[in-house]
């Protein structure tokens, strides 16, 4: 059992290049992962990394060893995901990250039906939006948007993405509703800037008007907080149609453009592709995937409104 445990220590830290990382997934200090590494080097008479005060690196013995020792980790790990299977028991810690508008207004709704359900799945949940790695950070599944670049990563589509245009009653009392995307150019416009990046994410119009140039009356980092003015009368917001849809059946928020807007990317959960899927992974994909495929507006595009007067 020493042995397995320095080989995973060995492991973790070769794929995380420090031993703090290593130690954070492995939830040991980093003197734990130190010694375990130290006595391996030790009975192995070999030195697997190089060392600065900075970082650490595998030596030409270090990187072959680990492809054997990954392999034999990833079986173990395997036998052990295959054994909870065959007692159809999700349990365990589960590392989630979902972005903050997504965690916010689809995730939060539906987690108590899944803890009811799950009781024994202790949920570790990240709600960031910048894209975390998975592998290196320890986290079991993700949602992203948007097309999938990393091939190390399997993902199950959850739907595309439908943003819609709106303001307050308030707000059109006040100013004509515009009727194409080029009368956006005569109001106040609402925008969210990524918080990574600082860009402005751009209105989902078709695609002749991408490059339509709109007022920047007022730019938020958050997209409640673009709602919130919206809902103020402060101008005309780009949202996703699952945080404006309650608003906009209330008659709190009217859409306009609609015939103008397009999908604007897909929305998946992934995970790591290179074990076998753990029934906690497969208990928390399917149900998530279940419960927003029956909600009507969670991927569906806004309809026109009347307005009443």
């Amino acid at each position: 059992m020493d042995s397995l445990s320095s080989l995973s220590a060995f492991v973790h830290a070769a794929e995380r290049q420090s031993y703090v990382a290593a130690a954070r997934v492995a939830g040991v200090s980093p003197s734990a992962i130190a010694k375990s590494i130290s006595r391996l080097e030790a009975r192995l008479g070999v030195r697997l990394f190089n060392r600065t005060t900075r970082n650490i690196s595998l030596t030409e013995e270090g990187a072959v060893f680990y492809e054997r020792c990954k392999r034999i980790i990833d079986d173990l790990e395997d036998a052990e995901a295959s054994l909870i299977e065959s007692r159809k028991r999700p349990r365990g810690r589960l590392r989630v990250s979902v972005p903050h508008i997504v965690g916010r207004h689809l995730l939060m709704p539906i987690l108590p039906a899944f803890v009811e359900r799950y009781p024994e799945i202790e949920l570790d949940i990240d709600f960031e939006d910048r894209v975390a790695d998975l592998v290196a950070e320890g986290l079991d599944v993700a949602v992203r948007s948007g097309e999938l670049a990393d091939t190390s990563l399997i993902a199950r589509r959850l739907g595309e993405q439908h943003f819609v245009v709106c303001g307050s009653p308030g707000y059109f009392d006040r100013r004509k509703v515009p009727m194409v995307p080029a009368d956006l150019a005569e109001h106040a416009c609402i925008h969210f800037k990524y918080p990574t990046s600082g860009r402005l994410a751009p209105w989902a119009f078709a695609p002749h008007d991408e490059k339509l140039i709109l007022p920047r009356s007022l730019t938020f980092n958050n997209t409640d907080a673009g709602l919130r003015a919206a809902l103020d009368g402060l101008g005309i917001a780009h949202l996703p149609i699952y945080v404006a849809a309650a608003h906009i059946r209330r008659g709190s928020l009217v859409p306009v453009l609609t015939s103008y807007m397009v999908a604007f990317g897909s929305l998946s959960l992934v995970w790591p592709s290179n074990r076998q899927l753990s029934p906690k992974v497969r208990a928390f994909v399917d149900f998530v995937a279940q419960r927003l495929a029956a909600r009507p507006d969670a991927f569906q595009a806004a309809a026109a409104r009347p307005r009443i007067t």
